[in-house]
């Protein structure tokens, strides 16, 4: 059985987030394709009241609105662990669970109380003393139920283990003694397995790419997703696939649109007249203030390449693609810049309906785009879905310092 997933996620008790329902999520989750969606937030007491009322256990820790849906959902969260790393510096890592059961849940919210978490954001920040508590923590964690899988979230942005926020070296450096548990790595938008292939520890491990939305907009929802071979659908099934041999391939944004690719200052920082950035790691300083660039994820990587003394070979092929959000591939081709108008949405809606989802439309061989396609599709639009799904694109400027990049299509 193959399987989509985007299984990290976002409720509106997270900061940045608007109103978010579930019957929304399951609307895109269908026009996308995503097969099972990971919940966000589910150990926000809020949060987990509206999902242990909406959602019933239709396999072993797989949940739907609907005992005879087709779109699942499986418990998760992202928690922030922070912990000192030198005696004057600590480092928060974002990181995601998910999570087996409602009772499993209830659980770690007690463990929480033990570590005088508050628990009153959807991101709950745990305060740790010392990279000894931060294992202890965790195999505490996966002692309250082993099915737990704990995996860093967007491991290369800003506040990912190997980003630039007080940036460390190896996994041990932060995880301590729990490194050696941890077998998946999550891509994020701002990096892909070409790239985290250059870092030796990264090797070791599986990656996993989701959309980490805050927002239940088609454009957001499976923009990053993952599929996997399970031989049943089951939350156990599902775990042993990402963290095992189950990954069939994963589908990436261009690093080159994520928000921290490259070093840089946006427009506004420190009353920047305009945008500073740059892909040069011998060219860090910024012209204008001449203060250091905000170090970007291609910089970073070069860095951990540089500095991990380690020889560990290639794990394996990392089966994997680069896609756009089709709504911007069709705003791109009729040249208009919202993403969620009319015409754009009855485009779109009409793509899914003919190609069965958004992912059947990235997975089908170029004929069959062509023959499905073009007895509808405007010249320029069907030009533009063909060339994104040769890879004929790129983003120029590239995203820096929290600016997404901009999107550039090539047309042979």
């Amino acid at each position: 059985m193959l399987l989509a997933l985007d299984l990290h996620s976002h409720s509106g008790y997270s900061g940045g987030v608007g109103k978010i329902s579930l019957e929304k999520i399951r609307e895109s989750m269908r026009k996308k394709g995503i097969d099972v969606f990971g919940t966000g937030d589910c150990l926000h007491p809020f949060w987990l009241n509206t999902l242990k009322g909406k959602l019933i256990e239709v396999k072993e820790g797989i949940f739907a609105l609907d005992k005879n849906d087709d779109r699942f959902f499986i418990l998760q969260t992202e928690i922030v662990l922070t912990a000192p790393i030198t005696k004057n510096k600590r480092k928060s890592v974002h990181t995601v669970l998910l999570i087996p059961s409602f009772e499993t849940a209830e659980k770690i919210i007690t463990l929480f109380l033990n570590y005088g978490v508050k628990n009153t954001i959807g991101r709950p920040f745990v305060t740790l003393n010392s990279i000894k508590d931060v294992a202890e923590f965790l195999f505490t964690l996966k002692s309250i139920d082993k099915q737990i899988v704990i995996f860093p979230a967007h491991i290369m942005t800003p506040d990912g283990i190997f980003g630039s926020n007080n940036p460390i070296t190896y996994l041990e450096d932060f995880f301590g003694e729990f490194a050696k548990e941890i077998k998946v790595l999550e891509t994020g938008l701002s990096a892909d397995p070409e790239m985290l292939e250059k870092i030796p520890q990264c090797r070791e491990r599986n990656y996993i790419s989701n959309s980490d939305c805050h927002s239940h907009a088609i454009h957001r929802i499976g923009r990053e997703f993952t599929l996997v071979e399970v031989k049943e659908l089951s939350f156990k099934e599902i775990a042993k696939a990402i963290e095992g041999n189950g990954i069939v391939s994963t589908y990436e944004f261009n690093p080159r649109e994520g928000k921290f690719y490259a070093s840089g200052h946006r427009k506004g920082k420190f009353n920047h007249p305009e945008h500073f950035y740059s892909e040069n790691i011998d060219n860090l300083l910024c012209p204008h203030c001449g203060k250091p660039f905000t170090m970007g994820v291609k910089h970073r990587i070069e860095q951990l390449n540089k500095n991990q003394k380690l020889n560990i070979p290639q794990k394996k092929e990392r089966k994997f693609k680069r896609i756009i959000p089709l709504v911007e591939v069709i705003a791109y081709g009729l040249g208009v810049k919202t993403l969620t108008s009319k015409r754009v949405i009855a485009i779109y809606d009409k793509i899914v309906e003919t190609m069965g989802s958004e992912i059947g439309l990235w997975l089908a061989e170029e004929q069959e785009i062509i023959g499905k396609l073009s007895d509808f599709l405007r010249d320029n639009v069907l030009k533009t879905i063909l060339a994104v799904h040769k890879g004929n694109f790129d983003f120029n400027p590239p995203g820096f310092d929290g600016e997404y990049g901009k999107l550039v299509i090539f047309f042979n």
